[in-house]
């Protein structure tokens, strides 16, 4: 019945019983057809890396997870609680791009381009099921160990929309797939999907970081023996199975909460606690960056602010020559697209 219902939704859409708004300059959305994290953050990071320094880019989100509702632009002080973990993150890591949130995305990009009149590219954070917007590249992400056309809709399985809506894609990534993986089984996967679309299939992989302090005056100690890991991601595994590849620590302890949690003084107390009985010495606490944004509004005043705390930043990186497609194909559709704002200047 799920399915059903959002096939008809899909079939008006496409007829054009509902309409759906376009706008005349560049939008593009990352997106996925299932629930859980399947990396947009990282992949909206990447796009950020390769067109702000050309253009002036815009990043709108729902806000998921945020106790407010309605339209607002993210500033340098904005609470996770407040604006949702993943803007943030964004804000904290570009903080001279504008990062807006807003449920209804017509009604935002409208707010949006009054409070931000030059913006030139807007990149729609998980808005591939909200077809109000007609955007101009439709970047799909699929989870490499939970591919779409292997699961089901829910509430059975973990779709928010069946495998066929891939169509309305224009690029397709297969993300957080192993660095090796070898081209027969990039083909294998390439011709598995392509049985729902005809957009180019990529591969991405996920690079962490180099540790970056989270409390002030914070240096990495020398000798690193026992890890406390603090996450409140969907999948944590790959964060855990890099630090014990990199730092080969004789203790490891993971504090897990669900994705997206909101923190409470309660739960910063128990962590503290914990922390100052994990091991008596060469100790440090690592956190995922979305747990940073949503940790950095209440820490302040406490003692969580002596702990060594880092974060672990994560990127993507493209296999093989992937990353020169999708960069060409990006740079491409924003330059022939851009709007020309000269003319506003000419009537002024």
């Amino acid at each position: 019945m799920y399915a059903k219902i959002l096939q008809l939704r899909n079939w008006f859409f496409d007829k054009g019983i509902f309409k759906a708004s376009e706008f005349d300059f560049p939008i593009i959305n990352v997106g996925n057809l299932a629930v859980g994290g399947s990396g947009k953050t990282p992949h909206i990071e990447y796009l950020i890396r390769l067109l702000s320094d050309q253009y002036r880019v815009a990043t709108l989100s729902r806000g998921y997870g945020r106790k407010t509702k309605g339209y607002r632009e993210l500033v340098a002080d904005c609470k996770a609680v407040d604006c949702g973990d993943e803007p943030v993150q964004i804000k904290n890591q570009f903080p001279d791009i504008g990062v807006f949130v807003g449920e209804d995305r017509v009604e935002a990009i409208t707010k949006l381009l009054f409070d931000a009149p030059n913006t030139e590219v807007i990149l729609l954070d998980d808005a591939y099921q909200h077809r109000a917007i007609k955007a101009g590249v439709n970047i799909l992400l699929t989870d490499y160990f939970k591919i779409f056309t292997r699961d089901k809709s829910m509430p059975i399985g973990r779709l928010r929309e069946c495998p066929p809506a891939a169509n309305r894609a224009d690029i397709v990534i297969v993300t957080k797939c192993p660095k090796d993986l070898s081209v027969e089984a990039q083909a294998e996967i390439t011709n598995e999907i392509s049985e729902f679309t005809k957009a180019r299939i990529l591969f991405s992989s996920i690079q962490y970081d180099e540790l970056k302090a989270f409390n002030r005056n914070t240096e990495i100690p020398s000798r690193i023996e026992n890890i406390m890991v603090l996450s409140g991601i969907a999948n944590p595994a790959p964060m855990i199975n890099f630090i014990k590849e990199k730092f080969s620590p004789q203790n490891i302890e993971h504090i897990q909460f669900r994705d997206h949690h909101n923190y409470s003084k309660k739960d910063l107390q128990n962590i503290i606690e914990k922390f100052n009985s994990f091991a008596d010495q060469n100790k440090i606490l690592i956190i995922s960056e979305k747990d940073a944004a949503r940790l950095q509004g209440i820490i302040s005043g406490t003692e969580f602010e002596n702990i060594p705390a880092f974060t672990l930043p994560i990127k993507i990186n493209f296999l093989g020559d992937n990353k020169e497609y999708f960069n060409n194909y990006i740079q491409t559709y924003v330059r022939e697209n851009k709007a020309d704002y000269s003319i506003y200047s000419e009537q002024d």
